[in-house]
């Protein structure tokens, strides 16, 4: 019993880190981001890669996660303001025919207030 505990967890870290390697590599590799990025050189620019994991559903077929995945451009100059990217990145572990969706998210100024009474 012992035994299937520990494989039941190991393979539980290891589609964990797949997924965390995944969503990186798809805004990477996404054409918008390419094109985006094309014309800063990593001599005048810093680019940083973060991550918010949204949460998962595990089953018997796999898992499907969510992950909301930024990308930080800022200048090297002095002063220089930053530019942020937000993207929500979705896929389903293990699948090696399909890749994870990509979507571009646009944060709005004014969001409106509510509050929400929990008991």
């Amino acid at each position: 019993m012992k035994q299937l505990i520990a494989l039941i967890f190991l393979l539980s870290i290891s589609n964990n880190c797949q997924a965390n390697a995944i969503a990186i590599d798809a805004v990477k590799s996404n054409q918008k981001i390419i094109h985006f990025l094309a014309d800063k050189s990593l001599t005048d620019f810093k680019i940083t890669y973060q991550q918010l994991e949204l949460g998962d559903i595990c089953g018997f077929v796999g898992c499907h996660w969510r992950k909301l995945v930024s990308v930080i451009v800022t200048s090297k100059s002095a002063n220089a303001p930053s530019t942020t990217i937000l993207a929500l990145v979705e896929g389903i572990v293990p699948n090696n025919q399909n890749k994870p969706t990509v979507t571009f998210v646009t944060l709005k100024n004014s969001l409106p207030n509510t509050l929400v009474f929990i008991d």
